[in-house]
């Protein structure tokens, strides 16, 4: 493999993401949030919120705002990645800063409920009562409601592509965008990359394999959970989707945005060369990444603008 030299000394050190003791893992990845906060923001400020109930006990949103905004401003509902069963409100809180400023938009973030304690379809209830709580709360949180997206990370991608999938079936009023990135899309995990990088690090196609186990124990996967089972992709809104080179879940992605073209929607998507999963999250001040993150920001300002 050939990786972009700002990413490579990144990998040297070991990813809290094993499978074998998932406690453990969870308890390192608290514990290295911990000793490494981000600086305050001068620009955004944040609160958590308790918006009701969810399998894994109360269902907590954080809410990102930028300092100055008056008025209304678009909304990103936003999902984190972590196999299902990794991640928290901490793992993607620097990128939700950064869209919050540089969109110009309020960022909500949900703490869904996590595999395998809560497997599917929990995390997709708790992205649907939050999708309602927003709904029902533009007015307060300052949110335009016809300017409002939705998107996620890795498993995130998977929970947030579901919930746009549910919300056009239900009949609920079109949203402006979806931002997917590095996505899981398909449980079949049988594409070229996921063969390819079966072992690689930080993530591979062996522990694609281990989450959906996880996720879905009793094998029988909806389109609301991998929306490459989807039989009808039309109608959805203008997506954005991030793939990396290096990345099992690169193929998935790709044929995702493939199948959204087909469908008739309104795709932009970007491939980054010599990256691996997570590179924009694991190396963010590398050029690539901040290139990548940039043109993410640049996406939701572009869609969620008045």
């Amino acid at each position: 493999m050939t990786i972009d030299p700002e990413l490579a000394g990144f990998l040297e050190t070991p990813f809290p993401n094993n499978f074998d003791d998932l406690e453990w893992s969870r308890r390192e990845q608290r514990r290295l949030a911990d000793e490494n906060p981000l600086p305050p923001s001068t620009t955004v400020t944040w609160d958590d919120r308790s918006i009701g109930r969810s399998a894994s006990g109360e269902l907590t949103v954080r809410v990102y705002r930028r300092h100055d905004s008056s008025g209304v401003s678009g909304g990103l509902l936003f999902f984190h990645g972590g196999a299902f069963v990794f991640g928290d409100l901490e793992s993607e809180h620097a990128r939700c800063l950064r869209y919050c400023d540089e969109a110009d938009c309020v960022v909500i973030s949900v703490d869904y409920a996590l595999a395998p304690e809560h497997p599917f379809p929990a995390a997709f209830h708790d992205a649907v009562a939050a999708f309602e709580w927003m709904a029902a709360n533009t007015s307060a949180l300052g949110i335009d409601p016809a300017r409002i997206a939705v998107g996620g990370v890795s498993a995130g991608g998977a929970i947030a592509s579901g919930l746009v999938l549910a919300l056009r079936d239900r009949g609920d009023p079109p949203l402006r965008a979806q931002l997917l990135v590095y996505p899981v899309t398909d449980s079949a995990t049988d594409t070229p990359s996921m063969k390819e990088f079966f072992h690689a690090e930080p993530f591979d196609g062996e522990r694609a394999r281990r989450m959906w186990s996880l996720y879905v124990p009793d094998g029988v996967v909806p389109a609301y959970a991998s929306v490459a089972r989807s039989d009808d992709l039309s109608g959805l809104p203008p997506t954005y989707i991030v793939t990396a080179d290096l990345d099992p879940l690169r193929d998935e992605a790709l044929d995702y945005a493939l199948a959204l073209i087909d469908a008739g929607n309104t795709v932009e998507l970007h491939h980054f060369p010599r990256t691996y999963h997570g590179f924009d999250a694991v190396a963010p001040g590398a050029r690539v990444s901040r290139r990548a993150l940039g043109e993410q920001c640049a996406f939701l300002r572009d869609e969620l603008r008045p």
